[in-house]
């Protein structure tokens, strides 16, 4: 499998480069009827969420040795290091960046999943994982990113607009292409996972840490020999429901949290070695629960009391 694992990676890192282009390069389903264009939409988050999965699923099923684990992590970092040096936002670049963020998962999620002891260890990590990034989302570093790149959106807007109205109606679409690309976009913009929509365009939709919880669990599977299908058909639903929730409740609702309790959920019934977690486990995972709880009701408690 080691030799298979490699190529299918790179087989399907390729191919998610083809499907970005192709789908970036579609006539504008905006023609189309509204729910039409919404669904073709959709259809294109879903597709590439599924293609990338299986990229991090092959990508953590071979033996990688340590220098090639090294230089895929340095191959990430570059690949959000350099757009940002080059002030470059184009639609190859930021399908490059995802790819990078793969690169940044994978060795990862090998190195966690490589010391899990046994498959029940599964559960306090997982919700470690899952804690951490509520309070990052809600209060900590996740939700500082969020409100940067909405503050991003809002200059993009405004500088459409502004294009728009001192340009003649049949130069309005270049204009506001040009302003828009003039706008510096901030560096964290490359943390996040941007998905090809047949509009000529790409959004982002997952962070860096959705991909490393993915790796993680992708590994756990391959080296406790769980199932696989059953593992990648939970993550991608349940990235696909908090995306969905997100959308419908228009809060940034963390996809790792979805993709974390929905995994460990399913494999509690379909998989028995998950039912022998022991009561340091058990321990362990209240523990860290609780850690969080109480550090999220403290930093609460000091806003309410600041007003």
């Amino acid at each position: 499998m080691n030799r298979a694992g490699k190529l299918w990676t790179l087989v399907g890192a390729l191919a998610w480069l083809g499907f970005f282009a192709i789908t970036v390069n579609l006539p504008s389903v905006q023609e189309f009827p509204d729910m039409a264009s919404l669904l073709l939409q959709v259809a294109a988050i879903v597709i590439g969420i599924g293609l990338l999965f299986m990229v991090i699923l092959a990508g953590e099923s071979t033996d990688w040795p340590a220098w090639s684990r090294y230089t895929m992590f340095a191959g990430g970092v570059a690949s959000i290091v350099l757009p940002v040096a080059l002030a470059d936002n184009s639609l190859p670049l930021r399908a490059l960046s995802t790819l990078g963020l793969i690169l940044i998962a994978v060795p990862v999620g090998y190195w966690v999943g490589d010391r899990m002891e046994k498959v029940t260890n599964l559960v306090p990590l997982a919700v470690a994982m899952a804690f951490a990034d509520i309070y990052s989302v809600f209060q900590g570093p996740s939700k500082k990113i969020v409100e940067g790149m909405e503050e991003h959106q809002q200059k993009v807007a405004e500088a459409m607009a502004e294009a728009i109205k001192n340009a003649p109606p049949e130069e309005a679409a270049t204009a506001a292409a040009a302003a828009a690309h003039s706008v510096k976009v901030p560096w964290v913009n490359y943390l996040f996972v941007h998905m090809p929509l047949p509009i000529h365009e790409a959004a982002p939709v997952m962070g860096v840490g959705d991909f490393v919880i993915l790796a993680f669990l992708f590994r756990a599977a391959w080296v406790h020999g769980l199932d696989k299908r059953l593992i990648y058909g939970t993550t991608l639903v349940m990235a696909i429901v908090a995306l969905a929730a997100s959308q419908v409740f228009n809060l940034a609702l963390p996809a790792l949290v979805s993709i974390a309790f929905g995994t460990i959920f399913v494999l509690w019934f379909r998989e028995p070695r998950m039912r022998n977690i022991d009561r340091q486990e058990v321990m362990l995972t209240f523990a860290v629960a609780a850690l969080f709880i109480a550090l999220m009701a403290g930093k609460w408690l000091m806003a309410v009391a600041r007003v």
